[in-house]
């Protein structure tokens, strides 16, 4: 009994946790100002020419991922962070993530 208990209280928190990071990155407006297709549009054109900066700069905006500047990075080197907070900008839109 007291695991159900516990188990219930994780998810909860865990669920409270995760609407308040959607909504504090809706309340910052990156994402509100660009649809569901624009932020697709944007990573796909990212994910066939990785070593875009560019297309990098795109993603970024719309998803609010920041990139060091003058860093010796390479833009493919962002891939899984882009994917990510790409996939945050749809949630916030109400729209699926990508796969």
């Amino acid at each position: 009994m007291k695991y159900l208990l516990l188990i219930s209280m994780f998810a909860t928190l865990t669920g409270c946790q995760t609407a308040t990071e959607l909504q504090n990155a809706s309340s910052k407006g990156f994402a509100n100002s660009y649809s569901c297709g624009q932020i697709n549009a944007a990573f796909s054109a990212y994910e066939a020419d990785k070593t875009s900066f560019a297309a990098l700069e795109q993603i970024a905006t719309m998803s609010g991922l920041v990139i060091e500047q003058g860093s010796k990075a390479n833009a493919s080197s962002y891939y899984e962070n882009a994917k990510a907070a790409a996939n945050v900008a749809l949630l916030v839109q109400g729209c699926p993530p990508r796969a």
